[in-house]
């Protein structure tokens, strides 16, 4: 066991420095940092004309920085009565609005662009090097299971990494655009939400890595990955909608084999669904990725 988990360490080093060596970790951090600081900025601006429009149509002085109104309407019982609505659980929905809005803006774009940069950095790797033939040498010092799992831990350090700085990033932006998102308690809402998507993202590492042992083309993994989100997106829309009694029961094997299903659980504020949600996410990360292995263990490197 301690063999085999010094193995796994010394793959996680390589991969992390291999990422470093070949700038794939910078493209990756400027991926994650540049989409949620542009998407937030352009939320924070159009807010802001939204403001200054209504300061307009009321009389009232304009204000220099966005956020005074969003507060406002974030508090307002009409918008809390929308949001339930929307979320269709009120509890949930209340947890919700207990959040800072920015914070909510930043936690909604990393759970939503999370799942599609993870397949387009991780989908490939294990295929690329199966297909250029350095898995031979690599195989002749490490066992297959710990080869993959170290390149699930490097990946996972990665997007950990990326979420962080996007996090950090972003509460950096609205600290000097909005008037109410200076405080730490802002900046600790969003690196938390970091951390949640961070856990989401483990079980589309995990799916991404499964493709990737199942193709010999890296490109070919990348395609199939997209392809599958999309589907999974599909099919959990048909899930929720077509669920119901008799055969129609057959709908809810959507729950326990997608992970996007299980994001509700990490917007929670109680431990107990977010510990829960964790764990079956984590799971269902290790299932996918060896579902993969089990194909890659049958075919030579």
């Amino acid at each position: 066991m301690k063999t085999f988990l010094r193995h796994v360490w010394v793959v996680l080093r390589y991969e992390l420095a291999d990422a470093v060596r070949s700038r794939r970790v910078v493209i990756l951090l400027l991926l994650y940092l540049a989409g949620a600081m542009l998407t937030c900025n352009g939320f924070i601006s159009a807010m802001h004309k939204l403001e200054t429009q209504l300061a307009d149509t009321l009389a009232l002085p304009a204000s220099s920085s966005a956020g005074a109104v969003t507060d406002a309407l974030w508090r307002s019982k009409t918008f809390r009565r929308m949001v339930i609505g929307l979320v269709g659980n009120k509890e949930i929905a209340l947890e919700i609005l207990s959040v800072p809005p920015i914070a909510v803006i930043y936690g909604w774009l990393a759970f939503t662009f999370t799942p599609v940069l993870v397949m387009l950095s991780a989908a490939g790797r294990i295929a690329e090097e199966v297909s250029s033939g350095s898995v031979r040498y690599v195989l002749t010092r490490t066992s297959r299971p710990a080869w993959c799992l170290g390149k699930f831990m490097g990946q996972a350090c990665e997007v950990l990494l990326a979420l962080m700085l996007s996090a950090i990033g972003t509460w950096c932006l609205a600290r000097f655009r909005m008037a109410s998102a200076g405080d730490l308690e802002t900046a600790r809402w969003m690196v938390l939400y970091g951390w949640k998507a961070w856990i989401y993202s483990l079980a589309f590492i995990g799916l991404a890595l499964g493709i990737s042992q199942s193709v010999r083309s890296p490109y070919h993994a990348m395609g199939l990955g997209l392809v599958v989100l999309i589907v999974m997106g599909v099919l959990s829309v048909m899930a929720r909608h077509f669920a119901g009694e008799g055969w129609r029961q057959l709908w809810q094997i959507a729950d326990f084999i997608f992970p996007i299903n299980q994001k509700m659980n990490l917007w929670r504020l109680q431990p107990a669904y977010v510990l829960n949600g964790s764990l079956y996410l984590v799971a269902l990360g290790m299932a996918y990725l060896f579902a993969g292995y089990a194909v890659f263990s049958k075919r030579g490197g």
